[in-house]
C-alpha cells in the first residue's frame, strides 16, 4: 500500500539502498519470499510469522475497521453488523477474524479490498470489514467520500517489514532509517498523510463521550482532592485537639482517654498503676529573662527528658504551662514509682544547654496510686495534683511515693512529712 511503499523508498534513500517494488498475489508474494526471490515483504507481524522472518521495528499499528457509507448507516460497532451483509476479502486475515468470532454473519467476500470498497460506495450491501490502514489507502486512491469509518475491532495488529530469517544487514539498516525518518519528521508526515485520512461516523459521539468521560475524571479528582483535604483537615484538628503543638506530647484530652483506658486494664487484671504529677520550678525566671523563645525550647528539652526516664508503655502528657503528667502502668512493685520519680527529679536538675547559655531549674514531683488512692482518673489525677502542691511548699524536700501512700485527704498531716524521702537538691 502507498504508506509502506513511500515508506520504504524513504529509507533506501537515507540508507542509500534502490528498491524495486512487484505488485503479485499474496500466495505468490510468500512464495517467492521463502524461496528468495523476494528480499522485503510488508506484513501483519503475528507470533507465527515471527517464528519463520525477522521483522524490523513495527512502522504502524492497524485495528479492522468497520467502513460505511456516510449518513445511510446505522453501524457503530461489531456487535451492529448482526442481520446485516459485510463485505470481506476472500481468505482474508480479517475474514478468518470475523468469521471465527461470528460464524453467523452473512458475509460476501471479493478479491481485494478497491473492490469491495466501490462495491459499498456504490449503494451496494450494509458494510465491509478490513484492516484500517489498507482501507484508508483505498478510500483515498479511489477518491470514495462517501465512505466512512464505523468503528475498529480490537486487537489491534502490527504491520512491518518482514525479511528473511538471519539477513541482519538488511533488518538494521531499515531499523536504522526508521529512526532516521521518526527524528526528522518524514514519517510523521508520511502517516498523516495515508494512515489519518477519511472521517469516522462515531468521531461526534466518540467526542462526546471523551468530553463526557473527561468532566467525570475532573469531578472525580475534584472530589478526592477535597475529600483528602477535609480528611486532612480533620486529622489536624484531632492532632491539635489530643496533642500539644509545643512538646508534640498528648494534650490533656488524649491523658485522660489514655488513663481510662489504663485503669480499665488494671482493674481486669488487678495490677497497680500511679499518675506522676510534675510542676517545674524555675522555669519563669528563665522565661521572664530569656524570652517565651527560650521558654518553649525549655519546655521542648524537658519533654524530651521525661520521655526518656519512663518505658515504652508509660504516657508522658502536658497539661499546660509548665506542668506534666505521667501514666505509669503495669506497675510490679511500688517502689518502682519511686525509682521513677527519683530519676525524673535528677534528670531535670542536670542543667540545659539553651543558645550559649545554660539554665538550671528543678520540679515539684507528687504521686497517687492505683487502687490506693483512688480508683477513677478524676480522684487519681487530683491527688497526685495535691501531692505535688505539698511537694512545692517544702523547697528543701521533693516528696516521692512514701508519703503519698498516705494521701486520702486534701491536708497532709505534718508527722506525715517526716516519713518522706528528704532531697536537699
Amino acid at each position: 500500500m502507498g504508506f509502506n511503499i513511500e515508506l520504504i523508498r524513504e529509507i533506501g534513500e537515507v540508507m542509500g539502498f534502490e528498491v524495486e517494488f512487484r505488485a503479485m498475489p499474496w500466495k505468490e508474494v510468500l512464495s517467492r519470499f521463502n524461496t528468495g526471490g523476494v528480499d522485503m515483504v510488508t506484513m501483519i507481524s503475528s507470533p507465527e510469522r515471527r517464528l519463520l522472518y525477522d521483522f524490523a521495528e513495527s512502522d504502524h499499528i492497524s485495528p479492522i475497521a468497520i467502513i460505511v457509507r456516510d449518513g445511510d448507516s446505522d453501524v457503530y460497532s461489531l456487535d451492529d453488523l448482526h442481520n446485516k451483509e459485510v463485505i470481506t476479502i476472500e481468505d482474508d486475515f480479517s475474514h478468518r477474524y470475523l468469521l471465527n468470532l461470528y460464524p453467523e454473519l452473512v458475509t460476501v467476500t471479493v478479491a481485494d479490498t478497491p473492490a469491495g470498497l466501490k462495491l459499498l460506495a456504490a449503494g451496494q450491501h450494509d458494510a465491509m470489514v478490513s484492516f484500517k490502514s489498507i482501507a484508508l489507502y483505498q478510500i483515498q486512491q479511489h477518491k470514495l467520500t462517501n465512505l466512512v469509518l464505523a468503528g475498529t475491532i480490537p486487537p489491534f495488529y502490527t504491520y512491518g517489514f518482514a525479511v528473511a530469517k538471519g539477513n541482519r544487514e538488511l533488518l538494521a539498516q531499515i531499523n536504522q532509517g526508521m529512526t532516521i525518518l521518526q527524528r526528522n519528521g518524514t514519517y510523521q508526515q508520511l502517516h498523516h498523510k495515508w494512515l489519518e485520512g477519511g472521517r469516522k461516523a462515531e468521531q461526534q459521539k466518540q467526542a462526546l463521550l471523551g468530553f463526557f468521560a473527561l468532566t467525570l475524571l475532573i469531578i472525580l479528582m475534584l472530589c478526592l482532592v477535597l475529600w483528602k483535604w477535609k480528611t486532612e483537615d480533620i486529622r489536624e484538628q484531632l492532632e491539635r485537639a489530643h496533642h500539644d503543638t509545643l512538646t508534640g506530647l498528648p494534650s490533656r484530652i488524649l491523658l485522660m482517654d489514655r488513663l481510662e483506658h489504663a485503669l480499665s486494664h488494671a482493674r481486669r487484671t488487678k495490677a497497680q498503676m500511679a499518675v506522676l504529677f510534675i510542676d517545674l520550678d524555675g522555669f519563669k525566671p528563665v522565661n521572664d529573662t530569656l524570652g517565651h523563645a527560650a521558654g518553649d525550647l525549655l519546655l521542648q528539652m524537658v519533654a524530651k527528658r521525661l520521655l526518656y526516664c519512663v518505658r515504652e508503655e508509660d504516657s508522658v502528657a502536658r497539661l499546660g504551662g509548665d506542668e506534666f503528667v505521667i501514666i505509669l502502668e503495669h506497675l510490679d512493685h511500688v517502689g518502682d514509682t519511686d525509682m521513677i520519680a527519683d530519676r525524673i527529679l535528677d534528670t531535670l536538675q542536670q542543667p540545659f544547654t539553651i543558645g550559649e547559655q545554660q539554665v538550671c531549674i528543678s520540679g515539684s514531683l507528687g504521686i497517687s496510686l492505683y487502687p490506693n488512692n483512688g480508683t477513677d482518673a478524676d480522684t487519681l489525677l487530683r491527688y497526685a495534683d495535691e501531692a505535688m502542691y505539698q511537694a512545692k511548699q517544702h523547697p528543701d524536700r521533693r516528696f516521692t511515693s512514701n508519703i503519698l501512700h498516705l494521701v486520702n485527704d486534701a491536708a497532709i498531716k505534718p508527722e506525715a512529712q517526716n516519713t518522706s524521702r528528704s532531697d536537699t537538691r
